[in-house]
């Protein structure tokens, strides 16, 4: 993106990006117009799930501090993060929707924005690969969702490459505001927003992820009787103790 060229929703000016400092909307404008938004969606008879935390940390528990942490390391790569959090800090995230494979969201900044963000699940051998890993290894569903699980194994669920995280290549991202950045302030917003959502509800991180967190609870396939650990750990580049 070349330097000098103006953000187009004058919301932030972004030294990675390279916008121009403009006139930027202030924390009261921000929650002012998020008022006004919501309230003619609620008007319009759009039912809303809004998110909004203005926690330093913004997660607390396992599967939203690691999808925080996850977002830092997207944005010591290079993606331009820091515009979400204030949005979603001043309750700019009206409306947020987990799928498999898809979230969809309404920000509000100088005007409404939809936001779309897709990810590719991970595919079947993968999967495979993560249930024979966690085969004995977790009590229990709660358990998983908790993050009450041996750390080893929760940093491989947590790896992007071979775990359950997406890495920073794998969103598509849309939204409707004429921003060109990607991703731009609203779906940065939406990325943090689902952060919380999962403090609450780990669940959705295998609703998004297309993955069946019972899945990860069964007994591994074995081929003639015989569990192919060597194969596992090279995989993971880890030593399996099998017994």
């Amino acid at each position: 993106m070349a330097a000098g060229r103006a953000c187009p929703t004058r919301l932030f000016s972004c030294g990675m990006c390279g916008y121009e400092e403009q006139p930027r909307l202030k924390a009261a404008d921000l929650e002012r117009l998020a008022q006004q938004h919501r309230e003619q969606l609620v008007a319009a008879g759009v039912e809303l799930h809004p998110v909004v935390s203005r926690s330093r940390k913004l997660a607390t528990r396992f599967w939203g501090s690691a999808w925080m942490r996850h977002l830092a390391v997207c944005e010591s790569g290079g993606l331009c993060l820091a515009p979400g959090r204030t949005l979603l800090r001043h309750g700019c995230v009206l409306d947020i929707r987990v799928s498999p494979g898809r979230v969809t969201a309404v920000v509000s900044a100088d005007a409404l924005y939809d936001v779309e963000l897709r990810l590719t699940p991970p595919d079947e051998e993968r999967v495979e690969a993560l249930s024979a890993l966690c085969a004995g290894k977790i009590d229990s569903l709660l358990s998983l969702l908790e993050g009450r699980v041996d750390e080893a194994l929760l940093q491989q669920l947590c790896d992007p490459g071979n775990g359950l995280l997406p890495e920073a290549g794998d969103w598509r991202i849309s939204c409707s505001c004429p921003d060109w950045s990607e991703p731009c302030p609203h779906a940065a917003a939406a990325m943090y927003a689902l952060g919380v959502l999962l403090d609450t509800q780990p669940e959705l991180f295998f609703t998004l992820r297309a993955v069946d967190p019972a899945a990860l609870l069964r007994k591994p396939k074995v081929d003639g009787g015989v569990f192919d650990s060597a194969a596992l750990g090279v995989m993971f580049d880890i030593e399996l103790d099998v017994e």
